[in-house]
This record gives C-alpha cells, sequence and structure tokens, in this order.
C-alpha cells in the first residue's frame, strides 16, 4: 500500500476512534449529570479509558504517513514515544481490569438512587436506568 493509502486509513480510523469516544463519552457524561436516562455497561468504561491510546496511535500514523520519517513532528512525537505508549497501554489495561466492579459498582449506586432498568435487547446491549419506567421507550 503506498503512503498517502495508509495515510487516508489513519485518518478515517482517527475519524472512527473519535466518533466512538464521543458517543461512549456521552453516556459517561450522562452518569455524572445523574440525567433522567442513564445508558451504562462495563464495555463503556473500558472504551472511555482506551481512547486515548487509540487516538495517539492513529495520530501516530497520520504523522509519520503524511509527514515522513525525517520531519521534526516525527522525531518529536519518538522521542516521547515509549513513554507515552506504555503510560497509555498501563491506562488502557487497568481500565480493562477496572470496568467489571466498576459497572458493579455503578449498578448498585443508581438502583439505591431510584433508578429502574429497562428490558435489554440482547444480553451484549449496555444497561439502560431510567428515573420512570415510561422513559424506557425513548
Amino acid at each position: 500500500m503506498p503512503k498517502w493509502g495508509k495515510a487516508i486509513a489513519s485518518v478515517f480510523c482517527t475519524i472512527i476512534s473519535m466518533a466512538i469516544g464521543a458517543l461512549v463519552y456521552s453516556y459517561v457524561i450522562s452518569l455524572f449529570k445523574m440525567e433522567n436516562i442513564i445508558v451504562f455497561s462495563a464495555p463503556i468504561i473500558t472504551v472511555v479509558i482506551s481512547t486515548p491510546l487509540l487516538v495517539y496511535v492513529f495520530s501516530a500514523g497520520i504523522i509519520e504517513f503524511s509527514f515522513g520519517q525525517k520531519s521534526i513532528f516525527f522525531k518529536i512525537l519518538m522521542k516521547y514515544n515509549k513513554f507515552i505508549m506504555r503510560f497509555l497501554l498501563y491506562l488502557g489495561i487497568a481500565g480493562f481490569f477496572i470496568s467489571i466492579p466498576v459497572s458493579f459498582l455503578v449498578n448498585i449506586y443508581l438502583l439505591d438512587n431510584g433508578y429502574k432498568t429497562c428490558d435489554r435487547i440482547s444480553w451484549r446491549s449496555p444497561t439502560t436506568y431510567v428515573k420512570d419506567l415510561s422513559l424506557c421507550g425513548r
């Protein structure tokens, strides 16, 4: 694949990961605001914590394939790459192991605060918490 093809693929993957991150962050913001409808599950925590890693990796690909390995951007990125990747990788792994207990704690917290759960479409779909069961159809 030519360099410009790899750069376009990196841009596409960056846009997709940022769109997924924005969608998932809206779920987390609704949890912090304690809105009437909250969508939450363990994979949401994992995606929230690992989104910076994905954005960094795809952005580094864009810089490498667009500007080349001799550019100043690439050299600066590579100077701190090992530290940044190690930190983001540890953050992603910790997020994976933390996500299940946090999901249980959020479930208990929301049910104690008067939220009710809607029926789920499948066992893989996130849990929807609502203040009033009439909001389940929305």
